[in-house]
């Protein structure tokens, strides 16, 4: 197992708009993980940020004190298609805003193996579920309430978060999916186009509509218990390639009645498009949904 870190200042914008306490500067403890899975038996990439709240301009006389700290909110970010942890941390602003609301990051690498356990054998989706939660949960002071515990996906990454929020819906109080693939048959046709092969993954693009592997299935599996559905946010842009399967996907969520909120906006399938809706997507983490109890 190995670790890099650092304490990464993130000073935002001293307004009272973008932080909590403008008279704060906020800094970030960074982790670089690596380790040996036994699920997936590889070496695999996690980073982890920890909010580090305390006041630097004190004196600090027990430094194990001050670095104790009460068990974190968490949120699981899903990278997509051809992307990794990196692309989070390089392209968005999450660590600031979720250093500034006191939840911790934790951003799994996990290729382009669609967070499922794949037909070759190796189970990322027990891996996310199983072993990466046991890992962050015994090394670091995280909250293991599923009130605390949160997934977000983009793209790929929208449609494992979409899946977990369905299949193992006791983990997680919030799902939220940006551009998520709702269309797993489309989005194996569209990959393969790509020049990226999902078959020894997923299987033949033939076989999954009505799969296990297909939202619309889990969604009405999971319907039968809808009070155990976590809330879902959903954002995607109008000239997205897959805004039309994502808007038959919320249809399907509203006549099974599982709870959404569906939200469009001018844009495209980028990175840019994405990040200017972090904000608006840490806000909803952390607000009051009518009828929720779970509070941020």
């Amino acid at each position: 197992m190995i670790f890099s870190g650092s304490t990464g200042f993130k000073d935002p914008p001293q307004t009272q708009e973008n932080c909590r306490d403008p008279e704060r500067n906020y800094k970030v403890i960074k982790l670089d993980c690596s380790f040996q899975s036994i699920i997936l038996r590889t070496q695999v990439n996690v980073k982890v940020y920890l909010p580090n709240p305390e006041d630097f301009m004190h004196p600090v006389t027990d430094f194990r004190e001050r670095y104790t700290f009460k068990p974190f909110k968490t949120l699981f970010l899903l990278h997509g298609m051809m992307d990794s942890a990196e692309q989070w941390v390089e392209n968005t602003s999450i660590t600031r805003l979720a250093q500034e609301e006191g939840i911790a990051l934790v951003i799994p690498s996990c290729g382009n193996n669609f967070y499922v356990n794949t037909i070759y054998g190796a189970r990322y989706s027990d891996f996310i579920t199983e072993e990466l939660i046991g890992f962050v949960r015994g090394l670091f002071p995280l909250s293991d309430k599923r009130e605390d515990n949160y997934i977000w996906g983009i793209s790929m990454g929208g449609y494992g978060a979409l899946r977990q929020g369905f299949v193992n819906n006791s983990l997680f109080s919030r799902v939220i999916a940006m551009s998520p693939t709702t269309d797993i048959e489309f989005t194996a046709r569209f990959a393969h186009a790509m020049g990226v092969d999902p078959f020894h993954v997923i299987g033949s693009w033939k076989d999954l509509p009505g799969s296990d592997l297909d939202l619309q299935v889990m969604a009405q599996k999971a319907a039968e218990h809808p009070e155990k559905i976590p809330p879902i946010l959903v954002i995607i842009a109008d000239q997205d390639h897959m805004v039309r399967d994502n808007t038959l996907f919320r249809d399907t969520l509203d006549r099974l009645g599982i709870r959404n909120e569906f939200r469009t906006y001018p844009g495209d399938h980028t990175w840019g498009f994405w990040d200017s809706h972090v904000e608006e997507c840490i806000r909803w983490l952390c607000e009051d949904l009518e009828e929720n109890p779970y509070e941020c």
